[in-house]
């Protein structure tokens, strides 16, 4: 069997981000919403909180452990519509369009995916459960030469309950529909779907 060539394209872009409310999460089963995009992604920055522990013994490091806490995740985007910030925020809109933040916001539990995109095809990447806070509002006056502004969306993730899945990579080239499909089912479908290997 030839050896499969790895894939080096290095990331030009992002795409194709989406978001899906999770309406279920326990050991028994989960499940989302229908998955909504939110367009004109411009920037992204996952951090996964780690700490390395060391025991001593004999004047040297005997053994270390590594303790993995929740994942932050900070997206910037052209603009955000209206209507997913009222659905990643927890905030109330009525049929007139009057966007309202109580005291006390609730955001749901969502799963979110992105595609970075490289040279030879994408790196996929979802996170399964996770929320939204609040952004700070942030804007300035119009001066002599145009400069649009941009809104941020920043976030905490970890596993979810039903399979202690947390975050979800694959590398596709281009045209490779059938694994994106495979990963979109193992980010917001993943009942039934058990990864090769496991």
């Amino acid at each position: 069997m030839a050896e499969e060539k790895k894939k080096t394209g290095g990331t030009i872009g992002i795409d194709k981000f989406y978001y899906a409310k999770q309406t279920v999460d326990t050991e028994e089963t989960v499940s989302y919403e229908e998955k909504v995009r939110v367009p004109y992604a411009q920037s992204v920055n996952i951090e996964t909180e780690q700490e390395i522990s060391k025991a001593y013994g004999d004047n040297k490091v005997a053994e270390m452990a590594v303790s993995t806490g929740s994942t932050s995740l900070e997206m910037q985007f052209h603009a955000i519509p209206i209507e997913d910030r009222v659905a990643l925020l927890g905030l109330e809109q009525d049929e007139d369009g009057l966007v309202i933040q109580r005291s006390q916001t609730n955001p749901p539990y969502v799963a979110v995916c992105l595609e970075k995109t490289t040279t030879d095809g994408a790196e996929l990447l979802g996170l399964t459960k996770g929320m939204f806070m609040l952004p700070a509002t942030e804007a300035q006056t119009k001066e002599d030469s145009l400069e649009f502004g941009s809104d941020t969306l920043s976030g905490e993730f970890a596993g979810r309950t039903y399979d202690d899945v947390a975050i979800v990579r694959m590398r596709v080239g281009k045209n490779d529909d059938v694994k994106r499909q495979k990963f979109m089912k193992m980010v917001f479908d993943p009942v039934g779907t058990v990864p090769e290997g496991v």
